[in-house]
């Protein structure tokens, strides 16, 4: 029996299924959330299903997450999709499940769940959901289509990052044959507030650059008030420092005031910038990674660590 299979075993068994991701939710992590969910109801609608965890409003297009109380959690399957460790599930009771599943395209970071579908070859955890539809000839609706739609293109850049493969494509290709509306899920991804382009600008005006071809920016808290933009929206941004001559690496670090600490967002054009992210804590793809460090002091050392990476790997 495949890991697919056993999934769909498992999903069969429980009446109640409850959706999980992770902290600080990504397209993927929504798209990936909302499109199983959507995938359960179409192909075996007797079950009860829902999706819960932290909310983002520049997200709210894809999904609008479920409230619900610790009984229904009773007997219940619980997957937990886009999430490498257990640390950043959203929501801590998923722990009160009768059955865990682990749905993930990230390396392997902790085992927490009875099942677990880890695997790296996928772009996206939105590709590995339609891979289950595909291949296990399940149903979805046009909703859940669009919402595994847009994680694969969320995750890949508009396919322009590296893994993307024949099968993305052919799997992307498959999704669109439902009856949602391109156009207005692109609209819906990429329009960006006034605010958030001068926010743009700021960071295009005043990242430092180290001699190896690292680009980065620190944002304080007092920064962050001062652009009138939050912690999250923020990190989101760390791709305006992508395709820039001569940055190889590329990071944002911003200061969390309430955790009291600062978060760590690393991208690269192929500097393996997860095996530095491991060394403060954290962890990500080989060419996307995070972490969250305690002192602008270990961002410095950060900094230089990255800048030997940096020296040893051609520009893009």
């Amino acid at each position: 029996m495949t890991i697919q299979q056993q999934i769909i075993k498992k999903i069969e068994e429980f009446d109640t299924i409850i959706i999980h991701r992770h902290v600080i939710p990504d397209g993927d992590a929504y798209g990936s959330s909302f499109g199983l969910a959507e995938l359960i109801r179409t192909s075996f609608p007797e079950k009860k299903v829902y999706v819960v965890g932290e909310e983002l409003d520049y997200l709210k297009y894809v999904g609008t997450t479920d409230k619900i109380e610790d009984s229904v959690y009773e007997g219940s399957l619980v997957i937990i999709t886009d999430t490498s460790n257990a640390a950043r599930i959203s929501d801590v009771r998923w722990k009160l499940g009768a059955f865990k599943i682990k749905i993930d395209h990230h390396p392997f970071s902790d085992e927490y769940a009875d099942i677990e579908w880890i695997d790296t070859s996928y772009t996206s955890t939105c590709e590995m959901i339609t891979s289950l539809l595909i291949e296990n000839n399940l149903e979805i609706n046009d909703n859940g289509a669009r919402c595994l739609f847009n994680g694969i293109v969320s995750d890949t850049g508009r396919f322009l990052f590296r893994g993307v493969s024949e099968q993305t494509l052919r799997y992307a290709a498959q999704l669109l044959k439902y009856d949602f509306d391109m156009i207005d899920l692109y609209s819906n991804m990429y329009t960006q507030s006034k605010s958030m382009i001068r926010f743009k600008g700021y960071a295009l005006l005043n990242f430092e650059e180290t001699d190896k071809g690292v680009g980065y920016l620190k944002l304080t808290d007092e920064k962050l008030r001062e652009l009138n933009i939050d912690e999250n929206s923020a990190s989101s941004q760390v791709n305006t420092l992508a395709n820039i001559e001569g940055i190889k690496i590329w990071a944002f670090f911003v200061e969390d005031k309430e955790n009291n600490d600062i978060r760590v967002n690393l991208r690269s054009s192929g500097a393996a910038v997860n095996e530095v992210a491991k060394k403060y804590g954290g962890g990500g793809h080989v060419q996307a990674a995070g972490a969250r460090v305690n002192s602008w002091d270990m961002i410095d050392q950060m900094i230089q660590d990255l800048d030997e990476l940096a020296k040893n790997i051609k520009e893009w």
